[in-house]
C-alpha cells in the first residue's frame, strides 16, 4: 500500500553511509527513489551491499526511506536489515571492503519479457555452476563498436524459442536473469555432460549455467591481422570453416564481425582447454563471473561449491570447446576463496 499523504512512519535506519542487507529480493531504481523509476537490476536476498547514505523518497507501507547507491541509484530501505554504520576513520565516499574481503556483490538485471524453460528442481538444492560462452556476435559491424548488452539479450531469446535454460553476462559485465529465474530450478543449458568429480550424468540438473557473450574460436583470415569468427568465414555444406593449406580462412565481409591480432590470443592445448585462437573474455566479464560464483557461494553454503564450478569444456570434452582459452584467469576463479580479510 502507497500512502498518498500523511507523516510518514520514522526512518527504519539511521542516516550516514555503511552497509546493508536485502531481506528480500531487491529492485535497484534508477534516477528517483520511487517505483516508478527505471528498473536498473536488482539484490538477491541476504545479499550485504554498500550505501552511500538514505534520502526521502516515494512512501511505500508507510516507509519512506531509501538507501543511495552509486550511479544515482536507489533501493528501498523497508526491504533492508541490519544497516552497519562505517567506523570513525572510514572513508564516507567510499565504503571499505575489508567486511567483505575480495567480495562485491553482484548486480542482476532481469531481461523483461523473456523466460526460460524450467524442467524442474534441483535434486540437491543448487550445487555449481557452468561457464559457457555463446559462440555469437558481441559488435554492431565490422570491427566497430560493441554491442554487447543487446547481442547478450538476442542469445536470451534464442533460449526461450529452443527451451534452454541459463543467464547470460555480457560484455560489459551485465549479469542477465529471465523472468521468473530460481535458482533452485533448473533447465537445459549443458546438453549430454558428466560431472568429472562426482560422474554423475546431465549436470544441469545440479549445476546452473552461465553463458558468456563472445564468438567463440576464431580463425586466422587469408587478409594478414585479421581473424573471423564462424559465421564470417566460408563454410561448407555441413557448417564446417573452410580452410585454406595454410590453415585461413576466407573472410565472408568485411562488414560482418572480425577482430584483430592485438585482440585475440593464441593458446595452446592445455587439459580440457583446446589449442586454438580465442577473444579473451573482457574484464568486467570476468569481475562479474567472478562476484556471482561468490554470491552463490556465500547464498546456499550448504549446496554450492566452488570446486563445482566447471567450464562446458569439463563436463563434455569430447564436444565442447567453451570456455577454452576466451577464459582469462581460470586459475584465479577456480581458488578464489568464499571469504577473506582482505
Amino acid at each position: 500500500m502507497i500512502r498518498q499523504s500523511g507523516a510518514a512512519m520514522a526512518n527504519p535506519f539511521p542516516n550516514g553511509p555503511g552497509t546493508v542487507e536485502a531481506a528480500g529480493r531487491l529492485n535497484i531504481r534508477l534516477g528517483k527513489p520511487r517505483r516508478q523509476s527505471p528498473r536498473a537490476g536488482g539484490i538477491e536476498a541476504g545479499v550485504r551491499f554498500a550505501i552511500r547514505g538514505s534520502v526521502a523518497g516515494e512512501e511505500v507501507q508507510g516507509v519512506s526511506q531509501w538507501f543511495e547507491l552509486d550511479g544515482g541509484q536507489f533501493v528501498w530501505a523497508g526491504a533492508c536489515r541490519d544497516f552497519q554504520r562505517l567506523a570513525d576513520g572510514e572513508d564516507d565516499d567510499r565504503p571499505p571492503r575489508r567486511h567483505l574481503g575480495d567480495y562485491a556483490p553482484p548486480v542482476f538485471t532481469t531481461a523483461t519479457g523473456i523466460r526460460h524453460k524450467v524442467q524442474g528442481l534441483r535434486p540437491q538444492g543448487l550445487e555449481g555452476l557452468i561457464v559457457h560462452f555463446d559462440a555469437y556476435r558481441i559488435r554492431q559491424a565490422g570491427n566497430g563498436a560493441e554491442d554487447s548488452d543487446r547481442r547478450s539479450l538476442d542469445m536470451m531469446r534464442s533460449a526461450q524459442a529452443n527451451g534452454f535454460h541459463y543467464g547470460e553476462i555480457s560484455r560489459t559485465g551485465t549479469i542477465f536473469l529471465a523472468e521468473g529465474f530460481e535458482w533452485g530450478e533448473w533447465g537445459s543449458h549443458a546438453g549430454q555432460s558428466q560431472c568429472p568429480v562426482t560422474g554423475r550424468p546431465g549436470v544441469s540438473r545440479y549445476y546452473v549455467g552461465f553463458e558468456m557473450n563472445n564468438p567463440g574460436p576464431l580463425f586466422e583470415a587469408q587478409e594478414d591481422g585479421v581473424f573471423c569468427p564462424w559465421f564470417n568465414a566460408v563454410r561448407d555444406a555441413n557448417g564446417e570453416v573452410v580452410l585454406d593449406v595454410r590453415g585461413r580462412c576466407t573472410r565472408r565481409s568485411a562488414n560482418d564481425e572480425w577482430y584483430s591480432v592485438d585482440e585475440v590470443r593464441k593458446v595452446a592445448a592445455d587439459g580440457n582447454i583446446k589449442a586454438g585462437i580465442y577473444l579473451p573474455y573482457s574484464h568486467e566479464q570476468f569481475e562479474a563471473l567472478t562476484r556471482l560464483c561468490l554470491y552463490l557461494a556465500r547464498t546456499f553454503p550448504a549446496t554450492f561449491s566452488l570446486d563445482r564450478v566447471f567450464g562446458h569444456d569439463e563436463v563434455a570434452p569430447k564436444r565442447k570447446n567453451d570456455p577454452g582459452g576466451a577464459l582469462a584467469d581460470p586459475a584465479r576463479l577456480m581458488t578464489i576463496p568464499s571469504s577473506g580479510t582482505g
